[in-house]
């Protein structure tokens, strides 16, 4: 049998090898498309992810001023593809994360024409010298096979954006200005990875801590500024800082303080932007640096200030300590530094010690001492980060020249003018401002304390709980006066907050940082009185909200201070306007007990020790939290966890409204 010219299997033959084709066809078809359009999709879900590490990173750099540890944050620079049977995948992607700048110490942030308000800190900050400070990006640049137009993603000054080659887009909100608060952040240090898996960036604050320093322009013709290399132009900084930038500059009512965003041209592709600030106000500015990678440098001492008020009052006999502090050119402490004093002049007291070293908190602690035969007038104490010579200049930042005063022995005041506190002077009268109902409330308090205080909070809670609100009833566009603010102190320096449309009470208001318009911490001197003015309280009716006659009104105020020579404290007191209504004031006292090795820190406090001349004691209010604000009623509070050295309040209210407080400290 011969099979010659048979044609029967040629059509399997054929149909084979097509089957075979369309196979190799579509393979190819899913190599060169799928499989990358797959990959792609890998590729840009891990940009994704590395976009939200960096703004972890963002996070850990613009936290280090609060932060004294060091934080890692973890980056995955590549990523893999999945597994394949069939088709075959490239190398996994890779990313380049590095600095940019951060090591160049022409790429600086400038602050310029910022003074500050403590004659010791501006010996440093004179607003004559600008400030410079190293600091630059860092940046992840990915490499990826098939997702060609990924962005570099980039940190800079408190910012993360992607940058595109059309443009960029933010990823997360400024922190450098809020308000009054300008809080600068360097970032130093030298870093190149390139890989495919991930590496742990260090954060590492090195030159860290929560201090602030109150600067103002120098001159009445300059202003505050801050000025950076960036690679965002000076029209996309005015976007970020959109909420900060006052439409009408010089208006302080508005709670905006930039006056402008300008720009000029910069080294390379980045461009010179200058952030500048109203005239006028005082600025709380904060600032820190941060470490990553190598190379970073750390910091040494830049200059020696005084800590609160720089003069000083002993009595003949007596002693005084004069606390100072050393900080690196970022205003933040410096510890293990020396730092010598000496008294000039004969017979004007001496220095327990002669040098000092800083502790952790950057502060030295001298003992000036004096005797029966000290001569009585200003004595001038001297300190210095170096030897103590003929070179010595008051003026520059190392030095610092202290005056005190020193006076005739006067028993049982203490020295100076005496040690007997903060002295309400019971003078509380209702007032009123535009010519309606007397809400407002005037009193003064004298300084006996024997140093000068500056005033920074006053707590304001009214015994009265229908009074819901302190408004003046003026406009912000007035000069700020007493009786045209919420609260306005006239002192050796005069302080006022003004909320515009008012604040709900109780609150306890910071004189110098609450509200739309606000003026510097009021600074009272020793023997010298303050006048306090509040205006105007509002009440809750049944018809809405009004005025009330604040005459025989109680109101518990608590004064917060700093001490100049260290340290802060309060005093808390009731006014009542035109005095008690028709009963005696009550008598406010408690004790406080624990049941010893098994309270755990709780304690029980009892109130019927407070006596009242009518007996007619309705309300007992309780402060825990050293805040002035009476949150707990009731005349014995059991088991409560109160953290021992906590100073708790006590407010009793008689049948009339009158109010009496007491403070003690947990044992």
């Amino acid at each position: 049998m011969t099979f010659t010219g048979d044609e029967r299997a040629q059509s399997v033959q054929v149909g084979a090898v097509l089957l075979f084709g369309v196979l190799i066809i579509a393979f190819s078809s899913y190599q060169a498309f799928a499989v990358p359009e797959q990959n792609r999709e890998v590729e840009f879900n891990h940009n994704q992810q590395v976009q939200t590490q960096l703004q972890d990173l963002r996070n850990a750099i613009v936290s280090v001023p609060g932060q004294p540890s060091q934080q890692a944050v973890s980056v995955q620079l590549g990523t893999r593809y999945p597994s394949r049977l069939v088709a075959t995948n490239p190398g996994p992607p890779s990313g380049l994360l590095y600095t940019d700048g951060t090591t160049n110490e022409s790429q600086n942030l400038t602050v310029r024409n910022a003074e500050a308000i403590n004659p010791e800190t501006a010996d440093y900050w004179d607003g004559t010298a600008p400030r410079h400070y190293n600091t630059g990006a860092i940046a992840y640049k990915p490499e990826y096979n098939v997702y060609g137009e990924a962005p570099e993603t980039v940190y800079e000054h408190s910012v993360v954006y992607n940058q595109f080659r059309e443009g960029n887009i933010t990823l997360s909100e400024q922190a450098m200005v809020d308000g009054r608060d300008i809080t600068l952040v360097a970032l130093n240090g030298s870093m190149s990875r390139s890989a495919s898996d991930s590496v742990t960036v260090d954060v590492r604050p090195t030159s860290q801590s929560s201090r602030t320093v109150r600067v103002t322009n120098a001159t009445e013709t300059s202003n505050v500024s801050v000025s950076f290399l960036s690679r965002l132009p000076a029209e996309e900084w005015r976007v970020l800082l959109e909420d900060e930038i006052d439409p009408s500059p010089g208006n302080k009512s508005n709670d905006r303080y930039i006056a402008n965003v300008i720009e000029a041209e910069g080294p390379g592709s980045l461009y010179n932007v200058t952030v500048v600030f109203e005239r006028g106000a005082t600025y709380r500015l904060k600032m820190a640096k941060a470490g990553v990678g190598t190379r970073v440098a750390s910091e040494s001492d830049a200059y020696l200030t005084t800590v609160g008020n720089e003069n000083v009052t002993v009595a003949k006999g007596d002693d005084e300590e004069i606390v100072l502090e050393v900080r690196d050119a970022y205003n933040n402490p410096v510890s293990d530094v020396e730092v010598n004093g000496s008294v000039d002049g004969s017979n004007a007291g001496s220095l327990t010690t002669d040098t000092e070293s800083s502790d952790s908190d950057g502060r030295v602690r001298f003992v000036y001492e004096t005797s029966q035969s000290t001569t009585t007038g200003t004595a001038t104490v001297q300190f210095s980060l170096d030897e103590i010579n003929g070179s010595f200049d008051g003026e520059s930042p190392e030095d610092v020249s202290v005056p005190v005063t020193v006076t005739e022995a006067n028993p049982g005041s203490g020295g100076g003018s005496g040690n007997n506190g903060l002295i309400y002077n019971e003078d509380a009268v209702a007032l009123d401002s535009n010519g309606d109902v007397d809400g407002g409330v005037q009193f003064t308090v004298t300084n006996e304390l024997g140093e000068t205080i500056t005033i920074t909070t006053v707590a304001i809670d009214p015994v009265n709980d229908d009074i819901i609100r302190l408004s003046d009833t003026f406009s912000n566009d007035r000069d700020p006066a007493p009786q045209e603010n919420e609260v306005y102190i006239q002192a050796d320096t005069n302080g006022y907050t003004d909320f515009g449309g008012g604040t709900d009470v109780p609150r306890t208001v910071d004189v110098d940082s609450d509200g739309s318009l606000n003026g510097p911490n009021p600074v009272l001197s020793d023997t010298s009185t303050a006048t306090f003015h509040l205006f105007e309280f509002i009440q809750d009716t049944l018809f809405g909200s009004s005025e009330i006659d604040m005459t025989g009104e109680s109101v518990t105020i608590t004064v917060t201070y700093e001490l100049s020579s260290g340290g802060t404290d309060s005093k808390m007191f009731t006014v009542t306007p035109g005095g008690a209504n028709t009963n005696e004031q009550p008598n406010a006292d408690f004790t406080i007990t624990s049941d010893g090795s098994e309270s755990n820190g709780k304690w029980d406090f009892d109130a019927s020790p407070s006596s009242d001349p009518q007996g007619d004691i309705v309300t007992y209010e309780w402060d825990f939290d050293e805040d002035g604000i009476f949150e707990t009623t009731g005349q014995t509070v059991e088991k409560k966890r109160v953290d021992s050295g906590t100073v708790v309040a006590l407010r009793v209210v008689d049948s009339e409204g009158n109010a009496d407080t007491v403070r003690k400290e947990v044992p």
